[in-house]
C-alpha cells in the first residue's frame, strides 16, 4: 500500500538535509574576531552556557561538545563602552532585551578555543557550567526510562 492509497499515511522527505543526528549533534557556526566579522563552522553540541552581567561588559562563554571529541568553547565579550559607538541605539527599542542581556547580543568581540579533554576545560569556565558540562558529557541526551 502506498501513501496515496492510504488514507492515514504520509510521505516522509528523507533525502533532504539531516540537521540533528541521534546524538544531537548538528551543524553550527560561530562569530569569531573583532565585532564578529568572520565566521568558523563545526559539527557539534551545545554542552553549557553562563553570562555574566557587570557594569562594563556582558560576557558569555558557550561550550560546545564536537563531533570528534573536543570541547570548544565560544567566548564573547560585549563591552557596554562599545555599543554606544555603534549608532544610535535609541532608534533599536525593539532591541531593548538584547540591551540589557537578555538574548543574543550582537556586538562584542569574540573568541575560540578548542580543548581535547574536562580537564583541560576547567579552568575556562566557572565551576557551576563546569559541573553541568560534565554531567551532560557523562550521561545520555535522552534517556528513556521503562517505568
Amino acid at each position: 500500500m502506498t501513501p496515496e492509497t492510504h488514507p492515514n499515511t504520509a510521505a516522509v522527505d528523507t533525502t533532504g538535509p539531516k540537521t540533528t543526528d541521534n546524538d544531537g549533534f548538528a551543524p553550527i557556526t560561530v562569530k569569531v574576531g573583532p565585532g564578529g566579522g568572520r565566521t568558523q563552522r563545526f559539527t557539534g553540541r551545545q554542552v553549557g552556557e553562563s553570562r555574566q552581567v557587570t557594569r562594563k561588559a556582558i560576557d558569555t562563554v558557550r561550550i560546545y561538545l564536537t563531533r570528534k571529541g573536543n570541547f570548544l568553547v565560544h567566548k564573547q565579550s560585549s563591552a557596554w563602552s562599545d555599543y554606544n559607538e555603534l549608532g544610535d541605539w535609541t532608534a533599536d527599542w525593539k532591541n531593548w532585551r538584547s540591551i540589557l542581556g537578555k538574548g543574543e547580543q550582537s556586538w562584542g568581540d569574540y573568541t575560540t578555543e578548542v580543548v581535547d579533554s574536562l580537564d583541560a576545560l576547567r579552568p575556562l569556565v566557572s565551576p557551576k557550567v563546569h559541573r553541568m558540562i560534565v554531567d551532560r558529557v557523562q550521561h545520555p541526551v535522552n534517556h528513556d526510562l521503562d517505568v
